[in-house]
């Protein structure tokens, strides 16, 4: 991920190139970890962080508009990587015979109503052990999203400490109604949400002032 360019000595030096988000750089060494070629990847919104997945030799999708779509491919551009195993639309392809996705990206700029709708399909069709990158999961729609995964015993919290993202874990496959309790319960009108606390202190903050009991949603089967 570096460009060239000739000094006036005639010499070249290389130039990073940054991601449009400082603390992105921190999440794509750790997506550039977990990836591997052939393995089926997925973004949520817009966001330079699947130029990683390409780069790496996964076939990426990106569920997002036109512009987003241009945005990532232009990165791809930039950063000089193949874009030709990149799709992109609206929505998640429905492909009965496509192999189950290893790893999702939600973006920070996405809207909870465009996540949550987006998300069913997406984690349904995520493998057992897949991985969800959340972006942002401390504030916005991304922490509402974090709240709901934490009531869903599908799902684990992995890593928190990667960027301003967290990362979840999917241990056991979802329930279509448990999914949409959750979601529902997240988002309901004048609940704050907590999400994925960051900094020195956010294991005192878990562990002193947990969620509340109403935020801890149960669900049978």
């Amino acid at each position: 991920m570096t460009a060239t360019t000739n000094q006036t000595a005639g010499r070249i030096r290389k130039i990073a190139q940054r991601r449009t988000r400082r603390q992105d750089e921190f999440t794509a060494d750790y997506i550039a970890l977990v990836v591997q070629p052939g393995m089926r990847t997925v973004q949520i919104g817009g966001s330079d962080l699947g130029s990683v997945c390409l780069k790496r030799g996964a076939r990426h999708e990106i569920i997002a508009p036109i512009a987003a779509i241009e945005a990532l491919q232009a990165d791809c551009d930039r950063r000089h990587i193949p874009t030709d195993a990149l799709r992109g639309g609206p929505a998640l392809r429905k492909d009965d015979t496509a192999q189950p996705i290893d790893l999702v990206i939600i973006g920070p700029e996405v809207g909870f109503p465009v996540m949550a709708g987006n998300w069913r399909h997406v984690a349904a069709a995520m493998r057992e052990n897949a991985l969800l990158v959340l972006v942002g999961a401390d504030h916005g729609s991304s922490a509402r999203l974090a709240d709901a995964l934490m009531m869903d015993n599908a799902w684990t919290l992995q890593e928190r400490a990667c960027g301003d993202a967290a990362v979840f874990r999917k241990v056991q496959p979802v329930q279509k109604d448990r999914t949409l309790d959750t979601l529902t319960q997240a988002s309901r009108p004048g609940r704050r949400p907590r999400g994925v606390r960051r900094g020195p202190f956010a294991g005192l903050m878990n562990r002193f002032f947990p969620a509340k009991p109403q935020d801890r949603l149960r669900t049978s089967g």
